[in-house]
């Protein structure tokens, strides 16, 4: 079994990272729309 290449498992880490961060923005995201509505902000 070859050594894994250092540089590309620094990019496949941020990609993951990337991916975490777009997963909880879009978690979040729901709940700061009903909490803006809910405020009236869109009135």
């Amino acid at each position: 079994m070859e050594e894994p290449d250092p540089e590309l498992m620094k990019k496949a880490q941020r990609a993951q990272y990337i991916l975490y961060g777009v997963m909880l923005l879009f978690l979040v995201i729901p709940f700061v729309l009903l909490w803006l509505i809910r405020r009236g902000t869109f009135e």
